[in-house]
């Protein structure tokens, strides 16, 4: 700037001399104003561009700042939903564990010894009342389908679907075996703790992997 500055000046003033030269009537101040009058207004734009340009590059890093505030806050507020139907949906998966006083649980390996047992058990049933908890799982596990919002990318997950669609019907099964024949098959039950603990497992590493 300083050499364009001085440049320019030589030549100006150069072709100020030879403007004057019929009278030697060459004044410094006037020449130095003469300057000023063609430099101030540069200086004055470029003063003008420089504060626009900065001005612009603090709001669009304000911008920035603001942009990754609201998407790091949406995070967080998405998996503190997640989390809560979480939460929810363990502690009614887990209601079963509640009501193992009330459960008959038996290996039976043909139908015979399914009618038996069957006929023990309501003999001997004195107002415990029926054992309603495979509803009330299988109910939310079909209702889980409501969070497709908060779990979208899971859902499109192939073997997440399949594992939700097992743990549907061997909740239904349950529900189907305590309600014909007044207990459940070991077995069962053991698949549904199987299937359960992966389920679970399958939708809390899709959690925390957002953290």
């Amino acid at each position: 700037m300083v050499l364009l500055y001085l440049t320019l000046t030589y030549y100006l003033k150069d072709y100020y001399l030879k403007g004057i030269a019929n009278n030697n009537s060459f004044k410094n101040n006037e020449f130095g104003d003469f300057i000023g009058g063609i430099l101030n207004p540069l200086f004055t734009l470029l003063s003008t561009i420089s504060i626009i340009f900065l001005t612009y590059i603090v709001a669009k890093g304000e911008d920035n700042k603001a942009t990754k505030a609201i998407e790091t806050q949406k995070r967080i507020t998405l998996n503190q939903m997640r989390q809560s139907a979480f939460e929810n949906l363990v502690q009614k998966t887990n209601l079963y564990v509640y009501e193992l006083d009330k459960l008959s649980v038996h290996e039976v390996k043909n139908k015979f010894m399914q009618s038996v047992l069957t006929s023990m058990i309501k003999n001997e049933e004195n107002g415990k009342g029926r054992v309603t908890v495979w509803l009330i799982i299988l109910n939310e596990l079909e209702n889980f389908t409501q969070y497709k919002y908060l779990f979208s990318e899971l859902f499109q997950n192939e073997d997440f679907r399949t594992k939700h669609n097992e743990f549907i019907k061997v909740t239904a099964k349950l529900s189907q075996e305590q309600d014909e024949f007044k207990f459940v098959n070991s077995k069962t039950i053991g698949k549904y703790i199987n299937i359960q603990q992966d389920f679970l497992t399958f939708i809390g590493n899709y959690i925390y992997s957002e953290f």
